[in-house]
């Protein structure tokens, strides 16, 4: 078993890229209140592409999972980005409704 751990790594990032395109795991591995920049960050490195930033936030605003806060980023040498948080409830009336994540 001790020879083996690279294929585990490799297998458990090949299942969680795949998992990540079809569902909503992102999420858990951010802080509750993150912002879009963080989530795409996230995707990228995920995934081990790059994604386009403009695009990105277009589609995951346009599947309406994430709540807007009325805060956001402290202690930033740049300007203050807005902070969203992932609403599992409206994930699971979506997914009632026939909702299909696919990044």
């Amino acid at each position: 078993m001790i020879y083996d751990h690279n294929e585990i790594l490799s297998y458990s990032l090949q299942h969680l890229r795949n998992r990540v395109r079809h569902a909503p795991i992102g999420f858990n591995l951010l802080p509750e209140k993150f912002t879009l920049l963080q989530l795409m960050h996230l995707y990228e490195e995920i995934l081990g592409v790059e994604l386009e930033k403009s695009n990105f936030r277009r589609k995951i605003l346009h599947m309406k999972l994430l709540l807007e806060l009325d805060e956001k980023e402290q202690d930033v040498s740049h300007r203050a980005a807005k902070l969203y948080k992932f609403d599992d409830e409206i994930y699971k009336k979506l997914t009632q409704k026939g909702f299909n994540f696919e990044f």
